[in-house]
């Protein structure tokens, strides 16, 4: 590189707290020596309110420390002589200081600053000046989104967070990589292309393709119809909005589809990375780099992993009257992406093969729809009705998803019995959580540890850490071949049989189906594919279950050798630096 440590700024609504995956993402990579080797300064940008009542001292959180903040009078480093031109200018207050980040059961960690925007009350004349440079540099149209929130908040955020991030820096450390994580950073990143300086470079870092998503989901087909119809529009040369319509009313559309404006583009996916090519023709002659996100990857001993089953095992015996000799989980949110019924399909033939051997199964699948539930909640469901074995409509248990979910679990288990679906529609995974029948020592890293099978056969999946979590235990994680993590593992192993990992490909149809046929497929065309594809991966799956100690430790250690090459050092060496060689030191 031009020189030994770059400056990268992260735009994202998790700067302060870890929400979801990209948190997950940052966190990853900030606390990597890898990273912190190549990078000098990394700055988190997002929003905050501050007029809302809060502790100054817990503006950036738990982990954070605030030196600047014009709300609460605090400048520890002088920082105000830069920061208040900005605030006049654009109407909006700074909080800035530092996080730290440290991955729990991990013996690293990192720090990143922090810079804050209240945008609530910004310049609205300046505001309109910048929607208009969009609209016409981009022809991107703002009046159509305004009024969305989720728009607007990002749009207002562009232009004093530019501009507060270069206060921040100094020339030795430029040029700067702004990333714009999803759609929220990319006003910002639009700012920067606007004003054309060669101290900085964009990247836009798709965590997913917003269009493709929603298409999916939205669709009875789901991920069956889009896929192929992807396939088919790709080898005619079409894009989105010649399959599927117009989709500028949707404002994430309207942006991620800009995106091949910046510098570099990442997709956290070999799928994510097709979407966003089918989103515009302007992707044609723009790189799309895939960097996966890193799996954790913890020593595991057999030892460790037999007591984890033990413990288990004891509570599905509390649950069940009987104990289970294959214990399955499903740890997810209660989405229609994440294809769950697919696990009643998976685990209907499972039930008949488990049978012929006069073996039991059990299938956990922890998810909630209603948040965290109290103890005293989890105790009164648990003593008068049995829970989480049976379940009542109406919180404090089943609520939104969680009842249609059950009510298929319920009438599998009534039709079924070498298999038995366990519903626990809690967060977490302690007994305070789940129960007096929970072993005390238990957590939700035993239960990770204990899974023969994990499942994960999303409709939708960028990349899904989740499925892949019990890999280092020895277990099989059966995974979509449309999700990001199954591409990863494939490009890890090599080509070699990786008995960890199992391909479940919905994908997959009965026949020539032309485009339109896709565009019309109903649900009962699909239930008839993926009951068509279940049953031999079941089959399948059931072949790789491991029966024995010897064979639960081989499936350790096959689980253990392909997770140790797919850590965030690795991501980082390979895929993340490279890109950067290449947009920050560009060809002549």
């Amino acid at each position: 590189m031009s020189k030994d440590k770059l400056t990268l700024a992260h735009v994202t609504h998790e700067a302060v707290e870890q929400l979801g995956g990209i948190g997950t993402v940052l966190e990853g990579l900030i606390s990597s020596p890898i990273y912190q080797q190549r990078i000098g300064r990394t700055i988190l940008i997002g929003p905050t309110q501050t007029h809302l009542h809060a502790n100054p001292e817990k503006r950036l959180g738990e982990h954070g420390k605030v030196l600047y903040s014009s709300i609460d009078q605090i400048d520890h480093q002088n920082l105000g002589g830069r920061f208040r031109p900005i605030e006049w200018a654009f109407n909006t207050r700074v909080v800035y200081g530092t996080r730290t980040f440290t991955p729990p059961g991990q013996q690293r960690q990192g720090e990143a600053e922090v810079l804050l925007l209240d945008v609530f009350n910004t310049n609205h004349d300046r505001l309109s000046v910048f929607k208009l440079r969009m609209w016409e540099t981009f022809g991107l149209d703002s009046s159509r989104y305004d009024k969305a929130w989720d728009y607007e908040e990002w749009v207002r955020l562009a232009e004093p967070a530019y501009y507060a991030l270069q206060a921040l820096l100094r020339e030795a450390e430029l040029p700067c990589v702004i990333f714009a994580h999803e759609f929220m950073g990319l006003p910002t990143a639009f700012q920067a292309i606007l004003e054309g300086q060669e101290h900085f470079r964009t990247v836009f870092h798709g965590h997913e393709c917003a269009t493709a998503r929603r298409l999916v989901e939205d669709h009875p087909g789901h991920d069956t119809m889009f896929y192929n119809a992807l396939k088919i529009a790709h080898q005619r040369g079409l894009y989105v909005n010649d399959v599927f319509g117009d989709q500028h009313h949707f404002f994430r559309h309207a942006l991620v589809s800009r995106a091949h404006l910046c510098d570099g583009i990442i997709a956290v996916g070999d799928f994510t990375a097709m979407e966003l090519q089918f989103l515009d023709p302007h992707f044609a002659d723009r790189p799309v780099d895939v960097v996966y996100n890193g799996v954790p990857a913890d020593p595991v001993t057999p030892q460790q992993k037999s007591e984890a089953r033990e413990m288990l095992q004891e509570y599905a015996t509390a649950l069940l009257g009987h104990t289970p000799d294959v214990l399955m989980t499903h740890v997810t949110r209660p989405v229609i992406s994440k294809g769950m019924w697919r696990d009643v399909k998976v685990c209907h033939r499972l039930d008949q093969l488990l049978g012929e051997q006069n073996r039991k199964g059990v299938l956990f699948i922890l998810t909630t729809g209603g948040g965290v539930r109290r103890p005293q909640d989890v105790q009164n469901m648990e003593r008068q009705y049995g829970w989480p074995r049976h379940h009542h409509v109406g919180y404090p248990d089943l609520v939104g998803p969680e009842v249609d979910l059950w009510r298929m679990i319920e009438s599998f288990n009534a039709e079924h019995k070498n298999v038995q679906i366990i519903l626990v529609n809690q967060f977490g995974w302690s007994p305070a959580r789940i129960g007096t029948r929970l072993p005390k020592a238990m957590n939700i890293a035993h239960l990770r540890l204990a899974a023969d099978v994990e499942f994960g056969m999303a409709t939708y999946e960028p990349f899904g850490i989740s499925p892949l979590e019990p890999l280092g235990g020895g277990a099989v994680c059966v995974i979509s071949n449309v999700c990001g993590c199954y591409g990863f593992a494939e490009a890890v192993a090599g080509g070699d049989p990786a008995p960890n990992v199992l391909c479940a490909d919905f994908t997959k149809l009965d026949g020539d189906w032309d485009l339109q046929q896709l565009l019309a497929m109903d649900t009962h065309q699909r239930d008839r594919i993926e009951e068509r594809i279940a049953g031999p991966l079941a089959e399948e799956l059931f072949n790789r279950i491991p029966t024995t100690d010897a064979e639960r430790n081989a499936m350790i250690e096959s689980g253990q050798k392909l997770a140790n090459g797919m850590g965030w050092d690795q991501v980082i060496e390979n895929r993340l630096l490279p890109m950067l060689e290449r947009i920050v030191v560009p060809a002549v």
